[in-house]
């Protein structure tokens, strides 16, 4: 139907439409008019909205409105259930592109009217029989977001679709990315009208997937990890133009990683719907992801099996960088934004102990032997394990991405009311492992370790889980740690040209774990607790502490938390940039 054609009742869509507008924009007031000027803070939901609003105008269309699109045309606000066909609320694209009736995953569409994906357009295609026998027209391509028209088969373009097409292929320009951390940074609405922090969102459980929510929430607010992702691999200076325009085909979106594996794909896709500030709801399924995690991992880790979030946290990252380096052979010579990141270097020095003839075989030998220590000169006058310096002592220097932390073994007393004592120990005390003094006992050798090269961002691991012949057994110290100023220059080997920067720490992700009491893994509770950080400029350690606020993320569940209640629970993994590398 044309617009330039009068006839009866002509005027009446128009009439409909400056009196939704008029509604609209009594509601949304200065804030419309904000999100519609070019300086913007985001473009989400509202703004793309707006846009679809201002084309619906007589004004601003010329020429002729395809019919089927006056389905797709309607605003989200309007609760007429004669003018509303496409429910954006069934619009999902967090799941895998297969079609639901051939559960192919080539040439995919979605039905924009129902949100089914169906293979193919031609007259033969189950996309095709779809448009004929639920009379749903509207279809979009999942590789290159164009939208047709079925059974009639024309693409079309409409500025109503926009805030659709930029759901499957999410860009972001270098404001949109430095604006992400800002101390200003404000709240999206998604379709509900319900706030939400970008970044600070949900993941699904779709059945036993915590251990890998809190991982991917962790490594989601690593600043050059998630803007490496949001960039899609391009380096700044190579990006003109991103974010802005149309929409970008998947392609575009990808960037470089279009070339890499699937699993680098799918996880860079996951971590831009984190951050989108247009969303259609505040949550994100990471079913995608996952179901290619448990595909390259060759069913290691699962959705609907628990595992440990350090394990996977150890597979993904070192997975992602043989990925991103071309291959495992290319991963030894190579850096890649994993290695960026998290890479630190040890010192390691070890001495194999002299036992006893008769147990020298090491599948027997679980600990030291006492004797056969003082035989050969490794055990001081208190019992204690030292080196010999008349032996071979082996120096190796090894990467790692994780920092493993031993927790002492919990005391066997109870107290008066018969319940297990927890005890408390400071930070401090389990770093002491990497002073290069302190000695280390295992499987018949002698170790003592020392930091060489400090990483911007260091992940440490606290060792709760160990496991014997028999049982597994689980440690409920509770660590006592700083969320920021954490130095760690005792524990850095001098180097020759002088002091080293960087050294200092603060928080930046922590996971904890809760389990019933007595019990090692009954009713396991993964949480990450994640700060929103300041800017990126170089901050003190009290801007850090006043601009401090915590949000603890469960699944689905996202709430502002007291710092305080960081100190509660049992950390296991933690995330912490060094001082300057907030942002």
């Amino acid at each position: 139907m044309s617009r330039g054609v009068a006839g009866p009742g002509a005027d009446a869509p128009v009439r409909k439409r400056a009196r939704v507008d008029a509604e609209r924009s009594e509601h949304s007031g200065s804030a419309g008019d904000q999100a519609r000027g070019d300086e913007a803070p985001v473009q989400d939901a509202e703004y793309w909205a707006q846009v679809a609003n201002e084309a619906d105008a007589p004004d601003n269309v010329a020429g002729h409105r395809d019919l089927y699109l006056d389905t797709v045309r309607r605003r989200r606000w309007e609760k007429r259930a004669d003018l509303v066909q496409v429910n954006r609320r069934l619009l999902d694209f967090d799941f895998e592109k297969l079609c639901s009736v051939t559960l192919s995953n080539v040439n995919i569409y979605a039905c924009l009217v129902c949100g089914r994906y169906f293979q193919g357009r031609g007259k033969s295609t189950p996309a095709y029989r779809h448009s004929i026998d639920e009379g749903h027209r509207v279809f979009m391509n999942l590789e290159t977001a164009g939208v047709y028209v079925l059974p009639d088969n024309y693409q079309v373009n409409d500025p109503a679709l926009l805030d659709i097409q930029r759901q499957l292929s999410l860009t972001y320009s270098e404001p949109q990315i430095a604006r992400l951390d800002a101390p200003d940074a404000h709240e999206a609405l998604d379709l509900d009208a319900k706030p939400y922090l970008p970044g600070f969102v949900g993941l699904n459980n779709i059945g036993a997937n915590d251990y890998m929510n809190v991982v991917i929430q962790a490594l989601a607010h690593v600043p050059p990890l998630r803007n490496y992702f949001l960039r899609g691999g391009v380096p700044p200076t190579e990006r003109a133009g991103a974010g802005s325009g149309g929409p970008p085909s998947v392609t575009e979106a990808a960037g470089r990683l279009v070339h890499s594996t699937e699993l680098v794909r799918r996880f860079a896709t996951l971590v831009r719907k984190l951050w989108n500030p247009g969303g259609f709801k505040g949550q994100v399924s990471p079913h995608e992801l996952l179901q290619e995690v448990a595909s390259a991992s060759q069913g290691r880790f699962r959705l609907t099996e628990q595992a440990d979030p350090v394990d996977f946290l150890g597979w993904l990252l070192n997975r992602l960088h043989a990925d991103l380096a071309g291959g495992v052979s290319a991963a030894r010579k190579r850096r890649t934004i994993i290695t960026q990141c998290f890479q630190g270097q040890l010192r390691v020095e070890s001495q194999r102990v002299i036992v006893r003839s008769g147990i020298e075989d090491e599948a027997v030998v679980d600990k030291l032997d006492h004797d056969g220590r003082r035989a050969g000169g490794q055990e001081d006058e208190h019992g204690r394990a030292k080196f010999n310096i008349d032996q071979e002592i082996r120096v190796d220097h090894p990467p790692f991405l994780m920092l493993a932390l031993d927790l002492p073994p919990p005391p066997v007393f109870q107290d008066v009311v018969k319940q297990n004592i927890i005890p408390q120990i400071p930070l401090a005390h389990v770093l002491a492992k990497y002073d290069g003094t302190t000695i280390q006992e295992a499987n018949g050798m002698i170790r003592r370790f020392k930091l060489t090269k400090l990483p911007p961002y260091i992940i440490l691991h606290f060792r709760r889980f160990t496991k014997n012949r028999f049982v597994e057994e689980r440690n409920p110290t509770i660590v006592n740690f700083p969320t920021v100023g954490l130095d760690l220059a005792e524990y850095l080997e001098a180097p020759a040209d002088g002091p080293t920067l960087g050294t200092v720490y603060n928080l930046l992700a922590n996971v904890t774990h809760e389990a019933t009491a007595g019990t090692v893994r009954d009713n396991s509770v993964w949480r990450s607790q994640v700060h929103t950080r300041t800017d990126g400029e170089r901050v003190s350690d009290e801007d850090v502490r006043r601009e401090e606020r915590w949000f603890q993320m469960q699944d689905l569940l996202v709430d502002e938390v007291n710092k305080q209640m960081l100190f509660l629970g049992e950390s296991y993994i933690q995330v912490r940039p060094a001082r300057g590398r907030l942002g």
